[in-house]
C-alpha cells in the first residue's frame, strides 16, 4: 500500500502506515487456523442486503486495512463516524451506473458495519412518495421528533437538538 502507483491508494498519514506496521508485528501467525467460509447467496439483479454483510466484503476487490475492511468501505466509514464536523461531510454521493453494486455496497457493505451510535436509514427513492416514506422512518428511529412538520422541519430539529448522527 505504501508503494502504490496511485497517490489515493496510499497511506494518507505517516499514522496510519505506522499502526498498519504495529499490528503485523504483533500478530501471532497460527498456521492450523481455518477461515471460515461463508457461501456466497446469489441474489440475481438484486442487490446483497443486511443479511449478506457475512460474505459480502469477500466479493470486494483491493486492499484493506488492518481490520479486513477493503478501502472503499473504509473510507466511508471513517469520514461518517468522524465526529470532528470539519474532517467529515454533511452529504456524500456513490453514483455509477444502473447495476454496478451502489446498493449492495451500502446496504452489505457500509451500513452493517457503521457504529451502533449513528441512526441509519436506509430508503429507496421514488418519484411519488419518498419524502413522506422518509419523514415516517425518521420518526421511527427518532421517536421524540414531532408527530407534525414536513423534512426541512424535521432535519431542523435533529441538527438543533444535537441528537445522534443520523445517516440516510
Amino acid at each position: 500500500k505504501a508503494l502504490a502507483k496511485q497517490a489515493s491508494d496510499r497511506y494518507a498519514t505517516a499514522e496510519a502506515l505506522a499502526a498498519d506496521l504495529q499490528t503485523w508485528l504483533s500478530a501471532a501467525v497460527v498456521a492450523d487456523t481455518v477461515p471460515v467460509v461463508v457461501p456466497v447467496k446469489p441474489r440475481g439483479l438484486r442487490s446483497f442486503e443486511d443479511s449478506d454483510a457475512g460474505f459480502f466484503l469477500d466479493l470486494l476487490p483491493g486492499s484493506r486495512n488492518r481490520d479486513g475492511l477493503p478501502d472503499s468501505i473504509d473510507f466511508w466509514k471513517q469520514r461518517i463516524e468522524e465526529p470532528d464536523a470539519s474532517r467529515t461531510f454533511t452529504v456524500g454521493m456513490i453514483c455509477g451506473p444502473s447495476g454496478c453494486g451502489k446498493s449492495s455496497l451500502v446496504k452489505a457493505g457500509l451500513l452493517p458495519r457503521l457504529s451502533p451510535d449513528l441512526v441509519t436509514i436506509y430508503l429507496e427513492a421514488t418519484p411519488e412518495d419518498t419524502e413522506d416514506r422518509l419523514c415516517a422512518a425518521l420518526r421511527r428511529r427518532l421517536p421524540r421528533l414531532p408527530a407534525s412538520g414536513d423534512l426541512v422541519q424535521l432535519l431542523h430539529t435533529i441538527r438543533r437538538n444535537r441528537g445522534p448522527k443520523v445517516v440516510i
